[in-house]
């Protein structure tokens, strides 16, 4: 074969595995949507559902100026409602709706969970099946575009095999499926947070242009506006850039300057403006989205801290289980992304709520309700994950040091955070995947170098 041949057939090839790729993507697309409709119901979805009131004062009645709040808050009311949650999940359920064909009057009237289920399905306070589904919509795509930006993620770690691996088993994750198929901010909060660290790493690699850091800022914005635990993922992105960095300082502080500009000054000062700016505009796109705030950002800012807190206490209160042993939240670290089975519900009385069961038992017969690993595949995809740790670990002076960051951050709030509940452990289940992702890739890599050695 001449040179020239040769090098037809590598094209062909990379234009082959790069439809192969968009094939494997597309697939994860198809089964994350087609779960949607079966995920069981959740009482936060009905609630979620009645705040996109607000899209349609902001975009149908054009009337925007009525969305900001200011204390007194009362519990439950809208003004308290809107100042606690994040706000793209209910302007797209919002915008889902109206596309759908329905109105304000069509929504129902505000979830009480301090009632029976049976009580608010007699109020009207449960959507119909079809309005339910049309509203999860916009969290399933968000799922299931935050699939495709976990594959970009793991290409940037030895290219293909990590990238399918981390993609294909987020998809299949039960617990993430569970949680990204409902109406609820779990889906926007991961596509966001992750498009986030996903433009940091390429910052780091050397997309170093304008346009890479203001999407970071727009991304980062839109993931605190997504749900407000969402600060979990923006740290990570902005630790990730500045622990990056550091070595680029030390390195150059005691390099001889030429004449004129200085060699530090040119690489030091123009990553720290760029970061300064995609911070501030972080906080720009946040409160542009984010109505409640509007009237007072600094005060209402501590309205939101307080609202949490005392919102926070009142769930422990209330949680039988809580606050969390130590070893529990240890124990959870460990088993959470692979070995524990979904959880369906957080107030306990939905055990016994006869048409809740029948749907989990409906949703959990289903192939599309993920992969259940079970003790003896979690425990082998959790050891893999702790691999990629291990050999993550030396390359801490790398740019590879922001998933030990990752890491750290995540371990540190489920340590401090009180309450058992699963979906807490979120942001835990995509770092997971991307180390069992790593921990396969280098034994396959070590096994294949190995036999041609032989």
């Amino acid at each position: 074969m001449s040179r020239q041949q040769a090098g037809l057939f590598n094209a062909l090839l990379s234009r082959s595995l790069s439809a192969w790729d968009g094939l494997w993507l597309l697939v994860l697309t198809l089964y994350i949507l087609a779960g949607t409709a079966l995920a069981p119901f959740h009482g936060d979805e009905a609630m979620q559902i009645t705040m996109s009131r607000d899209y349609f004062t902001a975009f149908v009645n054009q009337q925007p100026q009525s969305l900001p709040v200011s204390p007194p808050y009362t519990v439950d009311n809208p003004a308290w409602l809107r100042l606690i949650n994040g706000s793209v999940n209910v302007y797209t359920i919002g915008l889902s709706l109206h596309l759908a064909g329905y109105t304000e009057n069509d929504l129902p009237t505000l979830w009480e969970w301090p009632l029976s289920y049976d009580e608010n399905i007699a109020r009207g306070h449960r959507p119909d099946s079809r309005m339910l589904t049309v509203s999860r919509l916009p969290s399933a795509i968000f799922l299931a575009a935050g699939a495709i930006v976990l594959f970009g993620i793991g290409w940037q770690f030895s290219e293909r095999l990590p990238a399918y691996i981390a993609s294909g088993l987020y998809a299949l994750s039960p617990v993430i499926l569970l949680n990204g198929r409902r109406a609820m901010m779990e889906g926007s909060v991961l596509c966001f947070g992750l498009l986030a660290i996903l433009l940091a790493i390429l910052i780091c690699k050397g997309r170093t242009g304008w346009r890479w850091w203001l999407c970071l800022g727009l991304s980062s914005g839109l993931t605190l506006a997504s749900k407000h635990s969402g600060i979990l993922f923006v740290a990570v992105t902005f630790g990730w850039l500045i622990l990056y960095h550091l070595p680029l300082r030390k390195q150059h502080s005691h390099s001889p300057r030429p004449e004129g500009e200085g060699l530090g000054v040119r690489v030091l000062t123009q990553p720290l403006i760029a970061l300064i700016v995609s911070i501030v505009l972080t906080v720009i796109v946040f409160l542009a989205a984010s109505p409640a705030l509007w009237s007072s950002p600094v005060e209402r800012f501590g309205d939101l801290i307080r609202e949490r807190q005392l919102l926070l206490e009142s769930q422990v209160t209330a949680e039988p289980t809580a606050p969390t042993p130590l070893t529990d939240r240890l124990s959870g670290i460990i088993t959470q992304p692979y070995i524990q089975p979904p959880v369906y519900f957080e107030a306990a009385f939905w055990a016994n709520v006869t048409p809740i069961q029948a749907e989990i038992k409906a949703y959990e017969s289903s192939p599309l309700s993920g992969l259940h690993a079970g003790i003896i595949i979690g425990g082998i995809l959790s050891l893999m994950a702790f691999w990629g740790i291990i050999i993550t670990l030396p390359h801490w002076r790398t740019w590879h040091v922001g998933l030990l960051l990752w890491l750290a951050l995540a371990v540190a709030t489920l340590l401090i955070n009180p309450l058992p509940w699963q979906r807490y452990y979120l942001a835990l289940y995509p770092l997971a995947t991307l180390l069992t992702a790593i921990g396969v890739t280098n034994i396959v890599t070590r096994r294949t170098s190995q036999q041609k050695l032989a």
